[in-house]
C-alpha cells in the first residue's frame, strides 16, 4: 500500500532492518544475480525435503509440553479463583460470627433464651441474601441450641455435643474450627461448620456460635468454573483430608483422601501450594493436580484436569500438523511468511504515521479546549463582576427601604425582592467559581467531621425514593477548601443524581487517600471524595463536555449547566481535579480530587461582629460605579459616618495626599480603570499614612490573595450592609486601641 510513497518515515524503517540476501542479490549485477536466485533455489529444495519432517517433530514435541504447561496454568488459575471465592465466603461467615458474638456479648445462656426472638431477628436478617448460609446457631455449654436464624422456637431437644467442633472449642481457645461435612439433625442437609468458641466474663467456655454452610454453594460454583474446561475437577478439603465439597459429585460416597496420596504427604509436610501429578482415589484417573491452602485456615482448594483430556487435545494438534507438514505446504507456508513480514512491516510503519497524526489532533484538541475554557473563564467572570455590582447596588437600597420604610419589612414583595437578590448571589458565585475568581475562604476540613452533617442535609432533598449512603476511611488526611463550596458542590453533584434517578436508586458518597500514583499530572497527595449513582448515565460523546459551563442535558429550563463547572472549579482552585466515570444505564461517579494537608494547619476564618453604637468616623468611598457609589453611600452615613466619594484610584490618591488627617478609613473597590488599582491605592496610602486605615471590596480569589498580604481587611461582593457595618467597627476598635 506504501509502494511509490516512500518518504523519509520508510527510509528511517527500512534503515532499520538488516540487508536479506534478496538484497545482496539485487545488487550483483549480471551473472552474479542470477547465481544467487538459484542457490535460493537450492536452498528451497534442500528446505522442502528437510525442514518438513524436523519441524515435524520439533512442533510435536514442543506441542506436547506446551499443552501440558498451559494445562497446569489453567488448573492454576482455577484454582485461585476456586480460592479466592472460598476465602470471601468463608471471611462473609466470620463476619456474621463476630457481629452475633457482638449482640449476645457477655450475656449468660439464661439471658440469650429470654432474648431469643430479638436475637433469632437479627440472625434472620444477619442471614438474608446470602446464598451459602445453611444456618446459623447459638449453643448452651451443654450443646444445646439457644438461639437459630431459621427456627423460632429453637428446638431444644437437638443435642450436637458430640460433635467435633463442639468438642474441639470444649477443649481448645483457638478462634475457628472447620467441621468436615456433616448432615443436620434438623433438617437433614448436608452441611459443614465455621464454628468459633464463645466465653463468659471469667473467660470459661460459655457454649460454641456456628455458621453453616450448604457443600453445594462450593460444588455450584465449581460447575460454573468447570463448564469453560472440559475434564475438570475441583474440590474443598480440609488439611486432614476430609473433603467439604467436590465436582464433579462422584457417584460413590468419599469423604476421605488417603494420607498416602502425593498431595496429602505434600500438605502434611507444611505445603501451602503446589503442583502434583497423582491418581485419583476417588475415579482412578491420572490428574494434573494443583492445590493451594486458604490463608491462615487448615483449608484447601485442589483441582485437577485429566490427563486423557490433555493428551486427546494434543493429539488432534498433531494431526492436524501431519496433515499439512508436506513440502508444497511448506513452501507455501514458507513465502507467505515472507510476503507476511513485508506487510507487517508496512503496517507498523503506517501504524506510526497513524499514532504520530492521533497524538497531534489530541494535543490541537485538549489546546483548543483549554483555550476556550480560559476564554469562557474570563468572560463569565466580567460579567459576573458586573452583575455582583448591581446586585449590591439592589441589595444596599433595599436595605435602606427597610430602614427609612420599616412597614415594609414584612412585605412579601420585599422578601421576594431578597429572595430574588439570593438567587442572584448563588448565580454569580457559581459563574465566579467557574472562572476562577471568586473570593473563596479555606479552612483545614476533617471530612470525618463534615460528613455525618452533610449527609443529614442532603438526604431529606432527595426524597425517600433515593438511598444516600456514605463512608469516610478512618485514615482520610485533612484537605483545606473552602467549607461552603464543597458543600455546595456535593449538593449539585446530588441533584444531579437525582435528577437521573427519577424512578428512584441509591447516592454513595465516599471518602479516602489516593493511591500514589493515582494523579498523574499532578505532583503532591490527595483525597478522593466519589459521588456515585444508580442513574441513567451519560453518553460516552458527552464526558469530555460535562464540566464546560452552560452545558446540561436537561430540558430548557430545569437547569443552568453550572454544576458541574462549580465542581470542576473548586477541584482546580483547590490544587486538584475533577474527573467523571459514566455508561450508559450504569449510572455516574464524579471523583473530586483535593489536595491533602497537615490537620494540624489553621486558616483563621474572620468573625464578624456586630455593633449598636454610631459610628464615628470619615470614610473616603472609592467606588467607580456610580450606581453603587449612591447606593453604599447613604448606608455609611446612616451608620453615623461622614463620607466623601471618588470615582477612582487616582482621584482617591490625590485627595488623600492633599488632606490626610480629613478620613479614618479609605473603603476601596480593587478593580477600578486608571493607573492605580485599590491595592496600590491601599499600599500606598498604608507606606505613606500609617495611621490610615483600609478596608478593600472584591469579588476576585486572585485580588483576595494579594490583598491578603498587605493584611487588611477585604470584604466578597457583593457584601451586605451587616458586614459592611462590623468590617468597620473591627477597624476603628484597632484605631482606638
Amino acid at each position: 500500500m506504501w509502494r511509490g510513497q516512500d518518504g523519509p518515515m520508510m527510509q528511517r524503517a527500512a534503515r532499520g532492518r538488516r540487508p536479506t540476501a534478496s538484497d545482496e542479490a539485487a545488487e550483483v549485477p549480471g551473472g552474479q544475480g542470477r547465481l544467487a536466485v538459484v542457490r535460493w533455489l537450492q536452498l528451497g529444495i534442500i528446505a522442502a525435503l528437510v525442514l518438513p519432517t524436523a519441524s515435524f517433530l520439533f512442533a510435536a514435541w514442543s506441542g506436547y509440553r506446551n499443552a501440558f504447561a498451559e494445562a497446569r496454568v489453567r488448573v492454576d488459575r482455577s484454582v485461585r479463583i476456586g480460592q479466592e471465592h472460598a476465602a470471601r465466603v468463608i471471611e462473609t461467615n466470620q463476619v456474621i460470627t463476630r457481629q452475633v458474638l457482638d449482640a449476645l456479648g457477655n450475656d449468660s445462656n439464661a439471658v440469650i433464651a429470654r432474648k431469643e426472638r430479638a436475637l433469632h431477628e437479627q440472625l434472620k436478617r444477619a442471614s438474608e441474601g446470602i446464598a451459602q448460609i445453611q444456618s446459623i446457631s447459638v449453643w448452651d455449654t451443654h450443646g444445646r441450641i439457644l438461639v437459630s436464624n431459621r427456627f423460632y422456637p429453637a428446638p431444644r431437644e437437638v443435642d450436637v455435643s458430640d460433635r467435633e467442633y463442639f468438642q474441639y472449642h470444649l477443649h481448645n481457645q483457638d478462634e475457628w474450627f472447620f467441621s468436615r461435612r456433616l448432615i443436620s439433625r434438623i433438617t437433614g442437609e448436608p452441611f459443614f461448620d465455621v464454628a468459633r468458641r464463645r466465653e463468659g466474663p471469667d473467660g470459661k467456655f460459655a457454649g460454641v456460635v456456628s455458621v453453616s454452610m450448604y457443600p453445594s454453594h462450593f460444588a455450584e460454583f465449581y460447575a460454573e468454573l468447570a463448564k469453560s474446561e472440559p475434564g475438570l475437577v475441583l474440590m474443598l478439603f480440609r488439611a486432614d483430608g476430609a473433603i467439604i465439597a467436590r465436582w464433579p459429585i462422584p457417584q460413590q460416597s468419599v469423604v476421605q483422601l488417603p494420607p498416602s496420596s502425593l498431595m496429602m504427604q505434600r500438605v502434611a509436610a507444611g505445603a501451602t501450594e503446589g503442583d502434583v501429578d497423582v491418581v485419583s482415589s476417588v475415579d482412578g484417573r491420572e490428574r494434573l493436580v494443583s492445590f493451594r491452602k486458604l490463608r491462615d485456615y487448615p483449608v484447601y482448594v485442589a483441582g485437577g484436569l485429566d490427563r486423557k483430556v490433555v493428551l486427546s487435545n494434543w493429539y488432534e494438534e498433531v494431526g492436524l500438523l501431519a496433515m499439512f507438514a508436506f513440502p508444497t505446504s511448506l513452501g507455501l507456508a514458507y513465502v507467505s511468511f515472507v510476503a507476511l513480514r513485508r506487510v507487517r512491516r508496512e503496517f507498523e510503519v503506517a501504524q506510526q504515521l497513524k499514532d504520530e497524526t492521533e497524538q497531534r489532533l489530541r494535543a490541537e484538541e485538549a489546546l483548543r479546549q483549554s483555550q476556550k475554557l480560559e476564554a469562557m473563564g474570563r468572560l463569565t467572570g466580567g460579567v459576573a463582576h458586573d452583575f455582583n455590582n448591581l446586585l449590591m447596588v439592589v441589595s444596599n437600597n433595599l436595605y435602606l427601604l427597610k430602614r427609612l420604610q420599616p412597614q415594609l419589612s414584612d412585605s412579601p414583595q420585599v422578601a421576594a425582592i431578597g429572595r430574588a437578590i439570593a438567587s442572584g448571589e448563588n448565580l454569580t458565585r457559581q459563574l465566579l467559581s467557574f472562572s476562577r475568581r471568586q473570593a473563596l475562604r479555606p479552612e483545614v476540613v476533617r471530612l470525618q467531621d463534615n460528613f455525618p452533617l452533610l449527609l443529614a442535609m442532603i438526604k431529606p432533598a432527595l426524597g425517600r425514593g433515593i438511598e444516600v449512603a456514605g463512608e469516610v476511611a478512618p485514615d482520610v488526611k485533612a484537605v483545606e477548601v473552602d467549607p461552603s463550596e464543597l458543600q455546595l458542590a456535593i449538593i449539585n453533584l446530588a441533584v444531579n443524581a437525582k435528577d437521573a434517578m427519577p424512578n428512584g436508586g441509591r447516592l454513595t458518597i465516599t471518602a479516602r487517600n489516593a493511591a500514589p500514583r493515582e494523579v498523574r499530572d499532578l505532583a503532591g497527595e490527595f483525597v478522593v471524595v466519589s459521588v456515585s449513582d444508580t442513574g441513567d448515565g451519560i453518553a460516552a460523546d458527552l464526558l469530555e463536555k460535562v464540566f464546560e459551563p452552560f452545558f446540561t442535558t436537561k430540558e430548557p429550563g430545569k437547569g443552568t449547566g453550572l454544576g458541574l463547572s462549580q465542581v470542576y472549579a473548586l477541584c482546580m482552585q483547590a490544587g486538584g481535579t475533577a474527573r467523571i466515570e459514566s455508561k450508559p444505564g450504569a449510572g455516574t461517579t464524579v471523583h473530586i480530587y483535593l489536595r491533602a494537608v497537615d490537620h494540624t494547619d489553621s486558616v483563621p476564618v474572620a468573625k464578624e461582629p456586630s455593633t449598636s453604637r454610631s459610628l464615628d468616623c470619615s470614610v473616603l468611598l472609592v467606588e467607580d460605579n456610580q450606581a453603587l457609589a449612591d447606593a453604599t453611600k447613604p448606608i455609611l452615613e446612616s451608620l453615623g459616618c461622614k463620607v466623601r466619594h471618588a470615582s477612582s484610584a487616582d482621584r482617591a490618591w490625590e485627595i488623600i495626599r492633599r488632606n490626610p488627617q480629613e478620613f479614618d478609613v479609605v473603603l476601596s473597590d480593587i478593580v477600578m480603570p486608571g493607573t492605580m488599582d485599590g491595592l496600590t491605592l491601599a499600599r500606598e496610602a498604608m507606606r505613606d499614612y500609617p495611621g490610615l486605615h483600609v478596608v478593600l471590596m472584591t469579588g476576585y480569589a486572585a485580588q483576595l490573595s494579594n490583598a491578603a498580604q498587605l493584611k487588611v481587611d477585604v470584604l466578597p461582593k457583593p457584601c451586605s450592609p451587616q458586614m459592611l457595618e462590623s468590617a468597620l467597627a473591627r477597624v476603628m476598635a484597632r484605631r482606638e486601641r
